[in-house]
């Protein structure tokens, strides 16, 4: 007969396991299935490790969290105490730069982004995540699914089926999801499917909340990017005032159009090297000026700019030697549009929840944004529950 889980959470980042490591807190004892498509926990917070040296770890989706916290938050700010208690975060000497359009660096802080205060891993952004998990998971409740891409839903009986890519099926008395991809509308080309998969399992005016979740869901927007990760050879410094543990570059818009890159994260390593992530929001740009198949045009067009923006801001004063680069495209990496209301988190009707940076709470769009919703459904979570 098939395991029932208490719990099925859909995604394994930060607010996922904000959410888990939460109930597991207040005593939730039910058994727990994460069910993530990539190869390891993190999603926003993911880090990628060379072959050569798993030593290396560069942080290419988000490197930091910085938490505004203007309201307050006792719930968030409470969180983050935990966690720098536990020896999981620490503080961070934030450095980024805005570059105009002229090329000329700006100290003017109007990025949400980088407003606050600003925290890193002590180790890296997956590990993390990952030590989230297994925070208050001393009787191993958690079972960990990877590679495991869900295409379908199904309630019946008060039981969640859920059914992946590879037809592995998974039951659940309650079902979290912390990515929208299975409520929005880009679900139906990304997963091959001919219905978004809640809209397939709940059908429309059976429930007023799920609904306007969904409807919600589906204006919102996201911001595809491809993103490069680099790795260098050893010895490399970082002059002046830009000699900072992860420095951030963010380019002007216009600017974004001359040199295809939205911004560019250096982060230093133990032995010396660089690991560097340039984010590129300018697709066209890039598709239409390279073939996207010859990596290796590609990439040295992407080196041939990176030491030249280096170099010429005196950033660095010799070429980068590379050990290690590739890309990854990030098929959804922020929300753009209003957020869906905390009200329509949680679903008693139908047994299921929501987080993710998606919902509108303070932090939206943002890992703090994430880290809060996960916190927040887990209180209604248990009270429900």
């Amino acid at each position: 007969m098939q395991n029932i889980y208490d719990l099925v959470v859909i995604g394994g980042g930060i607010s996922s396991s904000a959410f888990i490591s939460n109930i597991l807190k207040q005593g939730f004892k039910g058994t727990i299935a994460v069910i993530e498509a990539g190869r390891g926990l993190g999603g926003r917070c993911s880090t990628r490790y060379p072959n050569e040296d798993r030593k290396l770890a560069l942080n290419h989706g988000c490197p930091i969290i910085n938490v505004e916290n203007s309201l307050k938050n006792s719930l968030l700010d409470n969180f983050i105490k935990e966690l720098l208690d536990k020896n999981f975060i620490r503080s961070l000497d934030n450095s980024f730069f805005n570059l105009d359009e002229n090329y000329k660096f700006s100290n003017v802080n109007d990025n949400y982004f980088y407003s606050g205060d600003v925290y890193t891993s002590t180790s890296n952004m997956s590990k993390l995540v990952e030590n989230l998990f297994n925070l208050y998971n001393a009787e191993n409740k958690i079972d960990f699914y990877f590679q495991t891409l869900i295409i379908k839903l199904n309630f019946k009986s008060e039981l969640w089926n859920i059914t992946s890519n590879k037809n592995k099926e998974f039951t659940g008395r309650f079902l979290v999801c912390s990515s929208n991809l299975l409520l929005h509308k880009r679900s139906i080309d990304i997963l091959n499917v001919k219905e978004v998969p809640l809209r397939e399992a709940i059908a429309k005016k059976n429930d007023i909340k799920i609904d306007e979740v969904i409807d919600k869901t589906n204006k919102q927007e996201y911001i595809k990017r491809i993103n490069f990760l680099i790795f260098t050879k050893k010895n490399y410094n970082l002059e002046g005032i830009f000699n900072k543990e992860i420095v951030h570059f963010i380019f002007h818009k216009n600017l974004q159009k001359y040199i295809g890159f939205e911004r560019i994260i250096i982060q230093k390593q133990f032995d010396k090297s660089l690991g560097i992530v340039i984010h590129t929001r300018n697709i066209d740009f890039l598709q239409n000026k390279y073939d996207m198949e010859d990596e290796r045009i590609l990439y040295q067009y992407v080196l041939n700019k990176l030491n030249s923006f280096l170099i010429k801001n005196k950033i660095t004063f010799k070429n980068l030697l590379l050990s290690d680069i590739s890309r990854m495209n990030w098929r959804a990496s922020q929300p753009i549009g209003e957020g869906i209301p905390e009200r329509l988190q949680l679903c008693k009707e139908y047994n299921i929840g929501f987080c993710g940076d998606w919902i509108q709470l303070e932090g939206y769009g943002s890992a703090a944004g994430a880290v809060l919703s996960g916190l927040n459904l887990s209180n209604k979570f248990i009270e429900y529950y």
